[in-house]
């Protein structure tokens, strides 16, 4: 099979298309015909070397869609159940420790298949999976909004930022979302939009919204000092505040925090990493996902950009492209 592989970090350069053996299935593993895996900030990040617990050689990759093509029971005998299921998945050491996504077939542990939303085609489920299990972790696990809760999200466009707003609008909060620009964003009904003209554009919206002191949740997607800084001066000072983040801008993780806010205010701060969820709690969330999607409660994306897996300068652009948040419109290696 073809894949994308690096031998070691450093640059986008160490990723090159190679030709290797399938995946050999253990006992309880199924073999999916990746037809679509999200590109996301981790993936070009693991390959610069960003993530010191990355190993190598190693694909890149923790998304995927595709269909279900092989299957190995747990006493180890082929098995046509799940055989042909169209799935989705995310999440877990993929891409990090073990080999990921970024090539035509991949093995996945029977127990977690999830089968994709109906409605989505293959591109489109496959670049949703790690953004909106990031964003369930953020606002269910760590968070834990409820109907009534005060949401500030910054970074409201990104891929995280818009399925955590989805989230929270679903459990009833009211939500107010940053935008670097709204001069080419149409921001959802549930989202009152704050634009980030100014030092104190958040404090400014939030005192104009008479909620001044009565924020309960900040979601940090972006990770930038400015406004992580003005959003915690409207923060609850009861002891009840949660603030969670997932990003950081600077190449060196740091960024000034003003803490006499932050301790005056009695917060709590968490972090979000994606793999704190094991596989069959990563299948859990997808399922329901799947569910409300089919439904109509949530909505996927609208549009996505294919990538050919064999064109290594389409994939090293898109992999810069998402480092450098240059696009709100997803991308996907198509193997």
């Amino acid at each position: 099979m073809q894949a994308l592989k690096f031998e070691k970090t450093g640059s986008l350069d160490e990723l090159s298309l190679v030709n290797i053996d399938k995946p050999v299935l253990r006992p309880g593993e199924a073999l999916v015909r990746v037809r679509a895996a999200g590109i996301n900030m981790s993936d070009a990040a693991g390959v610069l070397g960003m993530l010191p617990f990355v190993t190598t050689p190693r694909i890149p990759g923790r998304d995927f869609s595709g269909e279900v093509v092989e299957v190995l029971d747990a006493p180890g005998a082929s098995s046509q159940e799940w055989i042909g299921a169209e799935v989705w998945g995310t999440g877990s050491e993929r891409g990090f420790t073990l080999d990921g996504t970024f090539s035509q077939y991949a093995a996945v542990p029977i127990a977690a298949l999830s089968r994709k939303p109906a409605s989505l085609d293959h591109s489109r489920a496959g670049s949703m999976t790690l953004p909106w299990l990031c964003a369930w972790i953020t606002v269910d696990t760590l968070a834990n909004v409820k109907e009534g809760d005060n949401v500030i999200i910054i970074g409201a466009r990104g891929g995280i930022g818009s399925a955590a707003a989805q989230l929270c609008n679903e459990r009833g909060a009211r939500i107010f979302g940053t935008y670097s620009s709204l001069a080419k964003a149409t921001p959802p009904s549930y989202v009152t939009p704050i634009e980030l003209g100014s030092k104190n554009a958040i404090r400014e919206a939030i005192a104009k919204a008479g909620l001044q002191n009565k924020i309960d949740v900040l979601l940090d997607c972006a990770g930038y000092d400015q406004p992580f800084n003005d959003a915690i001066f409207t923060m609850t000072p009861n002891g009840t505040g949660r603030v969670v983040v997932m990003a950081v801008h600077a190449k060196d993780g740091l960024f000034p925090v003003n803490l006499r806010t932050f301790y005056t205010k009695a917060l709590t701060l968490k972090g979000m990493l994606s793999s704190i969820l094991g596989p069959l709690e990563v299948k859990e969330v997808l399922d329901d996902l799947a569910k409300k999607i089919d439904c109509g409660l949530l909505e996927g994306p609208k549009e996505v950009n294919e990538v050919d897996m064999r064109n290594m300068d389409a994939v090293k652009g898109a992999l810069k492209e998402i480092l450098t948040r240059a696009s709100h419109v997803r991308s996907v290696i198509v193997p």
